[in-house]
């Protein structure tokens, strides 16, 4: 098993799943700030382990079927258990929270596990739903309302974008992909989203 870590893909896999507990970590002790950047993290090396593994040499059949299994994993922890957690803390733990943290886990491993079995079509220049890593960016967006926004307010707005977001996940709708300089944008405007969360933390 630790053979695999020799390569550069994985590590970043894990980096992205260390961000994920280390989000979580965060959100348990209300600590949203930190939790949004760890979620931005992890957003950012889910988006930058797949171009690395394709530019690698030398990958084995197997090498790639570790990657792609662990990779998946990765994304059930931060776009399904991460928010989740997220969710929960922000509603303290309150059993009203639970439906919509069972919807984000639910409608990830759902969407995850449909395309571990079907696959994704490379040649479509769309996705079926919404990936998980916009989920977690556009969750990450939602974020940024807690503060301007009195708590009270922000709570059902946020428990109605999880819900809407675990809906997209596994909806038929059909999401362009980002590529070129829109993917470069998406990755910058995470990192400034991450910039603006830890401003909070220096105010």
């Amino acid at each position: 098993m630790l053979g695999h870590l020799a390569d550069a893909a994985n590590l970043l896999t894990l980096a992205g799943l260390a961000s994920s507990t280390a989000a979580i970590a965060f959100a348990l002790n209300a600590e949203f700030e930190g939790a949004a950047i760890g979620l931005v993290l992890a957003f950012f090396f889910d988006v930058i382990d797949g171009p690395v593994a394709k530019r690698l040499h030398g990958r084995t059949d197997d090498d790639r079927a570790f990657g792609a299994n662990l990779d998946s994993l990765a994304d059930m922890v931060a776009a399904g258990v991460t928010l989740a957690v997220v969710l929960l803390s922000y509603g303290e733990f309150g059993a009203a929270y639970v439906p919509g943290a069972i919807a984000l886990t639910a409608a990830a491993a759902m969407r995850l596990s449909y395309f571990n079995v079907h696959g994704l079509d490379d040649a479509s220049a769309s996705y079926t739903g919404l990936p998980t890593d916009l989920a977690i960016i556009a969750f990450v967006a939602v974020m940024l309302l807690d503060e301007p926004l009195p708590r009270d307010v922000f709570q059902p707005l946020l428990y109605g974008a999880a819900v809407a977001l675990a809906a997209l996940m596994v909806s038929p709708l059909r999401i362009p992909k980002l590529t070129g300089r829109w993917y470069y944008a998406l990755t910058a405007l995470a990192l400034l989203m991450a910039a603006a969360h830890a401003s909070r933390l220096v105010a």
